[in-house]
């Protein structure tokens, strides 16, 4: 159950037993989050006063006289996206969203320029504020060492290289290696490697004999999620997760690095969160109903989107010496199935279940607080039932 984590949401039964006619599910109302780039450099191309007269000053549109309409004069929105959206305008957003350091509830400015350029393309927008429990990461440690002698072997490293020719490596300020939601805690156990963490691959190890139990989980990025891989190691008695990118998944393995291909170089992290969402959705301490100003909370123990084990995200770079650990040691992780060898081979791993004999330490120290953070919504009437809405 936990691959999927399809556990049962709150929704309108009767609504998804009736749908609406196709005819009349156009375009009525649209919710647009801080993050629908693309949708907004097409906003002024929706509106009707847009539509007849373009924009001064750099239109999201270099072909706007090629617009077709349909049978009723409407304009036709399959070619809209597809055939005249600005690649340029997609850049230039792209940029100015990404460039910088933005954790939510961080960098108010850029919520202000979107509501400013909505408004500009005349959607009746706002921004609207809440207040969820979010968590800043204060300091990691991942080190393996010798229990007897006290020595540490190797600690890691949790930093991206500068990449050439991209300004927003040099950041000072980048975000630390860690996950949203994940605990804190300071947890010590040998290592052990399950693949990509799902349950299945914790059933596996377990029928092959090696226990999970008080030990640190090793696991790879990809095919379920990361709440899911860290809630399946806390049932499967782990201290704590470690999850890093395998090249033969998201690095060299599968072509060209970054910067000169589109895949993962060696010290590149990967942050995402371990919220698990298919519990309830949304802030963990409101659960079912929304987070404003003065909603009523409940504690962090009492919430069941969150697990109670800490995480952290590795590089294949940082992981390297880690699953060096556990060579040898356990089962030879070919034996339980080829998919379960990775793309390090390349690099003298041999992927072996543990556990080390060598001892890991992890830590993540993160502090949790009711943040405000800023959603702009901007609201396009519709043609037909205004009173419906379309979010995207």
């Amino acid at each position: 159950m936990f691959d999927d984590e399809k556990l049962p949401l709150r929704c309108d039964r009767a609504a998804r037993q009736q749908p609406r006619p196709k005819s009349r599910r156009r375009l009525i109302a649209v919710l647009l989050p801080i993050a629908a780039l693309a949708f907004i450099v097409v906003v002024p191309w929706l509106l009707p006063a847009a539509s007849s007269t373009g924009s001064s000053g750099g239109n999201a549109f270099d072909n706007a006289d090629q617009v077709s309409s349909g049978p009723d004069g409407r304009i036709d929105l399959t070619r809209l996206f597809f055939d005249v959206l600005s690649t340029d305008r997609l850049r230039s957003n792209l940029e100015y969203y990404t460039s910088g350091v933005h954790p939510a509830g961080a960098n108010q400015t850029q919520a202000t320029h979107t509501l400013e350029h909505f408004k500009q393309h005349g959607l009746d927008a706002e921004i609207v504020e809440y207040y969820p429990w979010l968590g800043r990461p204060v300091s990691q440690r991942v080190a393996v060492f010798n229990a007897t002698t006290h020595v540490v072997e190797f600690e890691a490293g949790l930093q991206e290289d500068v990449v050439p020719g991209d300004p927003a490596s040099e950041n000072p300020n980048n975000l630390a290696a860690f996950h949203a939601y994940s605990a804190g805690g300071n947890v010590t156990g040998r290592l052990v490697y399950a693949n990509y963490g799902r349950p299945s691959d914790f059933g596996a190890l377990k029928r092959a004999g090696v226990s999970v139990k008080d030990s640190i989980a090793i696991v790879r990025y990809g095919k379920v999620l990361s709440n899911v891989k860290v809630h399946a190691a806390e049932l499967a008695g782990a201290r704590g997760v470690l999850i890093y990118s395998d090249p033969a998944d998201d690095g060299y393995v599968r072509g060209n690095v970054y910067p000169a291909g589109p895949w993962r170089p060696e010290s590149s992290i990967q942050r995402d969160s371990v919220l698990r969402q298919g519990v309830y959705p949304g802030d963990p301490l409101t659960p079912g109903y929304p987070s404003t100003k003065g909603a009523q909370r409940i504690e962090p123990s009492e919430a069941a989107s969150l697990s109670s084990i800490p995480s952290l995200p590795l590089s294949y770079r940082d992981a390297l010496p880690l699953l060096s650990a556990t060579q040898g040691h356990g089962v030879a992780a070919g034996s339980i199935d080829d998919a379960w060898v990775g793309g390090l081979t390349s690099k003298g791993i041999e992927y072996w279940t543990g556990p080390s004999k060598l001892m890991v330490n992890l830590e993540n120290r993160v502090t949790y607080e009711t943040t405000p953070i800023q959603n702009v919504v901007g609201r396009i009437k519709g043609w037909e039932d205004p009173g419906q809405a379309v979010v995207i």
